[in-house]
């Protein structure tokens, strides 16, 4: 740089000192180094322990959704106890193997129901048992008691579940005090550890039971008296726990788990362990679960597998890397004080040469100033800093991108480093201290000063040439700006007139620049219609300086008669005449067209994709409650109960389930994204319409009416034909509610000509009136209010039906009915790739 400086020169002290620095500085980087290392491996140890704990979160979550999943299963139970008098043993077995527990409910060892008993209910009970399959059924264990309990049904029936039948669970203690909890409280409650009855081999498994009481249907249990009173029994499942946790294990190569039932880390509450070899993991954690009314303690480990993906050698190579970088800084610095000699020399230099430099800038009109190449301010006149506001006590601080205001920080670097030796002048913009931007010109080229390169640059303010040419230039080419630039039609208005337009506008219009000149705007199209408010709202609002933006459809008034929809933008401009604007218009037709068609097939096949869902899930229930229903009937039956009423209702309900599952599949159908040509029949595709809306039309009392007199199938877009139809069809629904009839009518008529297959939908709901009529096909034009109508809908069904199915749609009003002709070529009309699909 070039700035004031003296020679010195390294003494001996200062050397020393340097070195003192150097030792210092060395056993700084040691302590450093270490303390990187701790931090890192500190670092790396709690990411693994996070990790260890989002999968010991993930383990207890599962466990937790699981048991209450078995809750549900309980429940469902008791609810199907509660629905009859009287279960027996096969419709039990029937129930559980509805729920398909080893699928569904995996872990559970079965579900059972077991039945409270005074003592003189004893014998009764055991010859109902035998005399329903179980010739072998005692209750056990024997001897008297003030209570009893009975394990009467337990399923699946395999081996093990056949042990338990007959057993008295109250008889047991820690049985007891979860069935006690379970009547006390009316909820599921679970036992502490227990060896079940079903452990009738040498592979002896920890387990637990789950109860949920069953009450007497209709009796009140708000209370612990009216609870213990109205007791039934229980629905209960047995659980192995070595079973259950294989069923609920996540992140087993990561996690080992322990689970004991109270805080006592004994054998005597161990529930589950997993298998250790003796590894002593790094990681551990303990959490907590209440089920049921008892808490289980669960303590997770992790395994050597864990351990060993999450171990990492990096805290010490970045301690080693960071022990080398200073092994070349020491060198660096060392080299630096070998060369800080060689710089206080040439700063004697270096003054020699500023003396006749200095005299030169003050002398200077123009603002020099040089730059150094990373935009620094190295040495400057007293013209530029007067041209910036800025004195010489600002130099130091000052950067080229303190002023200048036009180049980007990469703009201005890549300049900087690319400067050539030959000057070259180009105009740019300066900032002033005060934050006011002015134009100047500027000559810059690199020099070099000792092998160092430099930026020199010498500038001057163009401010009144720049607002003279500006003056001209926007005089100039305004006009050719506004109509050469811009790929639209624009049309400048004065009082409704158009006074100017480019060769967009024509083409717009379908006419020449010479016809639309001189035009009233209203005149040069049939019928102007806008989504929201009049066109003429917003001409008065734009002559008012509020710019306007909107959607119209613009009937043509040449001879092809077409309907654009266009884009129009509507801005006021000038000082003294308030009543010009500069209309720009863009046609949007197709996109519009393209829109509405992507839209309405992307939320056909997203609700396709939904209803099936739903059916999915709907289905399922509805077979539940037909089977249940049925085996209703049966039991009726053969009870003598024929033709009573609750026979009738049973039936009622199978057919409400066929009818339900019907709609479902109707539904899914008209939103399921078809091929791009279908064959159908014309009634078919009425039926399935009125199908769809029927609900509606029953609501509102309107009576329909299909008359088929000739008819062929066709090839055609079904779904997108089935479209136009709901919306004719909903037109009328929508004119009978606006008209208030209350005695509607639809009359689809199906009818056949030479070439096309018609129909004909006819309404008794108050006409159209003849201004409406001609626009009714009109984009944005609409009879309903804005909030309800778009005005696209019978837009798009023409497009539909005439660009899509090379159809014909048509409209005819005659006092109070409407009538809706939908024309579609027959398959001998289309052409053989049509008719071969």
């Amino acid at each position: 740089m070039l700035k004031n400086s003296k020679l010195v020169t390294l003494s001996a002290s200062d050397f020393i000192h340097s070195r003192l620095i150097t030792f210092m500085g060395f056993v700084l980087s040691v302590v450093v180094v270490i303390a990187v290392w701790y931090t890192t491996d500190r670092f790396y140890y709690k990411r693994a322990q996070n990790l260890f704990e989002n999968y010991v979160n993930d383990s207890l979550d599962i466990t937790d959704a699981q048991i209450h999943k078995y809750e549900n299963a309980l429940r469902s139970g008791v609810g199907f106890m509660q629905g009859s008098d009287y279960v027996s043993r096969n419709e039990w077995h029937q129930f559980v193997e509805t729920l398909d527990i080893q699928k569904y409910y995996f872990g559970m060892q079965g579900i059972g129901y077991s039945i409270m008993l005074a003592p003189d209910q004893v014998a009764s009970t055991e010859k109902r048992m035998r005399d329903e399959g179980y010739p072998s059924f005692v209750l056990k264990p024997s001897g008297m008691r003030d209570i009893y309990s009975s394990i009467l049904y337990l399923e699946p029936m395999d081996k093990r579940n056949q042990a338990a039948i007959g057993y008295d669970m109250y008889s047991e203690p820690v049985r007891r005090e979860a069935m006690q909890r379970a009547i006390d409280t009316g909820s599921v409650s679970i036992s502490g550890k227990v060896k079940l009855v079903q452990e009738i081999d040498q592979a002896v498994q920890a387990g637990y039971l789950m109860y949920l009481p069953f009450y007497k249907t209709g009796e009140a249990i708000d209370t612990l008296t009216k609870r213990r009173h109205a007791l039934i029994g229980f629905v209960y499942s047995p659980f192995r726990m070595n079973d259950l946790m294989n069923t609920v294990k996540d992140h087993q190569e990561s996690i080992r788990i322990e689970i004991y039932d109270g805080p006592q880390r004994t054998n005597e509450n161990l529930l589950y362990r997993e298998a250790s070899i003796g590894y002593r993991s790094v990681h551990t954690s303990h959490r907590t679960i209440d089920i049921g009314g008892r808490t289980w303690y669960l303590y997770y480990y992790s395994t050597e597998k864990f351990d060993r993906s999450t171990n990492t050698f990096v805290p010490l190579l970045i301690a080693m890397i960071g022990l080398g970088l200073y092994f070349i800084l020491f060198y660096i610095i060392l080299e630096l004080l070998r060369s800080r000699r060689m710089l206080q020399q040439k700063s004697v230099e270096l003054e020699s040469r500023r003396s006749w430099f200095q005299g030169m800038l003050e002398s200077s009109v123009d603002g020099i100033h040089i730059l150094d190449l990373d935009g620094k301010l190295i040495e400057c006149s007293p013209s530029f800093l007067q041209m910036l506001g800025y004195d010489k006590h600002d130099v130091p601080e000052l950067s080229v991108y303190d002023w200048d205001a036009k180049s980007s920080y990469e703009e201005m670097q890549f300049r900087l480093h690319n400067v050539s030796t030959i000057p070259i002048t180009f105009e740019t913009l300066f900032r002033h201290r005060n934050g006011i931007v002015f134009d100047v010109e500027i000559t810059v080229c690199r020099i070099e000063l000792d092998g160092l390169r430099y930026v020199y640059a010498s500038a001057r303010v163009i401010v009144e040439r720049k607002i003279i040419e500006r003056v001209l230039r926007d005089s100039e080419e305004f006009y050719r700006t506004m109509f050469t630039s811009i790929n639209e039609a624009v049309c400048i208005l004065s009082d409704d007139i158009i006074i100017d337009c480019n060769d967009q506008a024509a083409v717009l219009f379908e006419t020449s620049k010479e016809y639309l000149v001189g035009k009233n705007i209203f005149n040069i199209a049939t019928n102007i219609e806008c989504r929201e408010n009049s066109f003429a709202f917003y001409l008065d609002e734009a002559y008012l300086r509020n710019s306007a933006n909107m959607e119209c459809s613009i009937t043509l008034t040449s001879e092809s008669n077409e309907v654009k929809i266009v884009e129009i933008i509507l801005s006021g401009f000038g000082h003294d005449d308030r009543n010009k604007l500069v209309m720009l218009a863009k046609d949007i037709t197709e996109r519009i067209e393209k829109d509405k068609l992507f839209k309405m097939q992307t939320r056909q096949a997203q609700m396709g994709e939904m209803i099936s869902m739903i059916a999915h899930q709907w289905r399922q229930p509805l077979a539940i409650i037909n089977a249940m229903t049925a085996q209703m009937r049966l039991r009726g039956l053969m009870n003598g109960d024929e033709g009573s009423p609750e026979q009738e209702n049973l039936q009622k309900i199978e057919q409400q389930c066929i009818h339900l599952s019907q709609t479902i599949t109707d539904y899914r159908d008209f939103f399921r994204p078809d091929k791009p040509n279908e064959m159908f029949s014309l009634s078919t595709l009425i039926k399935h319409a009125l199908d769809l809306i029927d609900h509606t039309l029953k609501n509102q009392g309107i009576e329909t009416e299909v008359i088929s007199l000739r008819e062929q199938r066709l090839v055609s877009y079904r779904n997108e034909v089935l479209q136009v139809l709901i919306a004719l069809l909903k037109n009328s629904i929508d004119a009978f509610e606006e008209n208030g009839i209350t005695h509607g009518k639809i009359t689809v008529t199906i009818d056949q000509e030479e070439n096309y297959s018609t129909v004909a939908i006819r309404d008794n709901a108050g006409g159209i009136i003849p201004e409406a009529i001609k626009k009714i096909f009109v984009p944005y034009f609409t009879t309903k209010n804005k909030e309800y109508g778009t005005g696209l809908g019978l837009y798009m069904s023409k497009v539909i039906i005439e660009e899509h199915c090379k159809g014909l749609l048509q409209v005819m009003s005659k006092g109070m009915e409407t009538t809706f002709s939908i024309k579609l070529p027959n398959s001998s009309y289309l052409n053989e790739d049509v008719k071969n699909v």
